[in-house]
């Protein structure tokens, strides 16, 4: 039995059924006492737990034990919630004073975060619910009573975050080559070849004044791309059908939105909600069309374009972690609405059409 793949259909069902969050963590309780073992072990369901030396308590949702011993608590949400910066808070708190090393987010995903005492707890993996997924099996041999043993989980965390740190680094490198910085690096790489290959200073200020180098991430070259191409096509055609979308549509229950300014409120709702995440980790997030405002505004110096005013909604900019500020395109229309729904309801958000 695939019993990720099991999770993943209860779990999307009571999304359906927008369950209450009673009925979700009854759900998840079972699942773990039954699918994966602890019904031989210590299972507290709002477990009862004191705060100082007053006589005040907290109640985690979900606490396991091993002998009396507390192994991991877990923090339920509904499965269409949003997560938010308090709830990993109050889990935090649950696990400092329970202690435990470990403690798991369940609601619109899975979030595993690992606490080394003396520390802050950090986030190891995120899990959507997607059957087949590779993380999800990882999860479950985690987890499961039978396998579970803290040393391997440690270390597994430890890995994890090791994993983490040398992406961080790679992004951080990348991020670099796409500034000026950047730039400069490879202009005065080209330079010594060429005075390796016995160019003369003259020469090699002729080569350079005749090209331009700029770093792009491939990613955002296709965005830029399908922004540039596809309006003056597609849209054009689309313009003479008579047969016209006009689809408004509703996000979490509340506005009436047309295409684009769906598109727009979801990608202003995720920035909202991520307010660490740095440009270009938003970048990889948002499926297509954001980029830095000054990056905009300098090829519109430059350009001939008619339309280059009104390509991005340079009136609603957002602000990166790192202080970046970018705009999304306008040029949202019923060939490419379906990928930032998609994405919208990857990210736990619902997406209604107004009939």
């Amino acid at each position: 039995m695939n019993i990720w793949n099991t999770i993943c259909k209860d779990i999307l069902d009571k999304k359906t059924k927008q369950a209450t969050e009673k009925e979700y963590q009854e759900l998840v309780y079972t699942h773990f006492r039954y699918l994966l073992g602890w019904h031989c072990e210590r299972v507290e369901n709002q477990y009862q737990l004191r705060v100082g030396s007053t006589v005040n308590y907290v109640y985690p949702d979900i606490v396991f034990f091993k002998d009396d011993t507390p192994l991991f608590v877990s923090e339920m949400k509904k499965p269409n919630h949003i997560q938010n910066k308090e709830e990993i808070v109050q889990l935090f708190s649950y696990m400092k004073l329970l202690p435990v090393q470990f403690g798991i987010y369940i609601g619109e995903h899975i979030e595993l975060f690992y606490y080394e005492f003396g520390k802050e707890p950090v986030s190891v993996l995120k899990i959507d619910f997607v059957e087949n997924s590779k993380n999800g099996k990882n999860f479950i041999e985690h987890f499961k009573q039978e396998n579970f043993k803290t040393e391997q989980l440690t270390n597994f965390c430890i890995a994890q975050i090791a994993k983490q740190e040398k992406q961080k680094e790679i992004n951080e490198f990348i991020n670099e080559l796409t500034t000026e910085k950047g730039k400069q690096l490879f202009i005065d790489l080209l330079n010594t070849k060429l005075i390796n290959e016995g160019y003369s200073t003259e020469d090699i200020e002729k080569i350079t004044n005749e090209i331009e180098i700029n770093i792009i991430r491939k990613k955002q070259l296709r965005i830029q791309q399908q922004i540039q191409d596809t309006p003056l096509t597609k849209q054009h055609t689309i313009t003479k059908n008579k047969y016209l979308d006009h689809t408004h549509y509703r996000l979490n229950g509340y506005g009436n939105y047309g295409k684009g300014r769906l598109a727009l409120s979801i990608v202003q709702l995720f920035v909202r909600n991520n307010p660490q995440l740095t440009y270009y980790e938003i970048v990889n997030a948002i499926p297509f069309g954001i980029e830095k405002y000054s990056e905009i505004q300098k090829r519109k110096e430059n350009s001939n374009d008619l339309s280059k005013d009104t390509r991005w909604f340079e009136n609603d900019l957002m602000t990166s972690a790192d202080g970046i500020s970018f705009a999304f395109t306008t040029q949202i229309g019923r060939h490419n609405i379906g990928a930032i729904i998609d994405f919208a309801t990857s990210q736990g958000y619902t997406v209604e059409p107004i009939k």
